[in-house]
C-alpha cells in the first residue's frame, strides 16, 4: 500500500470537501486520479477507512465516503 497514494486520497478529499458536498461514491474518488489504477485507488481508500481517516456513510440504498470528521451517524 503506497502511502504516497493514501496522503494524495485524504488531501482530494479535503479539496472537494470545501464546498457543500461532503460525500462522495468510490467511483468519484477513482475519477480524481486518473493516472492511477483504479483497484490501488480503492484499496487506500480502504485502508484509510481501516484508519479512521475515512468513514463509510449509508442513506440505507447509497453508500457514500467522508472524510471522518465531517462523518455524523444517521
Amino acid at each position: 500500500m503506497s502511502e504516497d497514494l493514501k496522503e494524495r486520497v485524504v488531501a482530494a478529499f479535503r479539496e472537494k470537501s470545501k464546498g457543500d458536498k461532503k460525500m462522495f461514491y468510490i467511483r468519484d474518488v477513482t475519477k480524481w486520479f486518473p493516472g492511477e489504477d483504479r483497484h490501488a485507488v480503492q484499496n487506500a481508500v480502504k485502508a484509510l477507512i481501516e484508519e479512521d481517516a475515512l468513514k463509510y456513510w449509508s442513506s440505507g440504498s447509497t453508500t457514500y465516503i467522508v472524510l471522518a470528521e465531517f462523518f455524523t451517524e444517521g
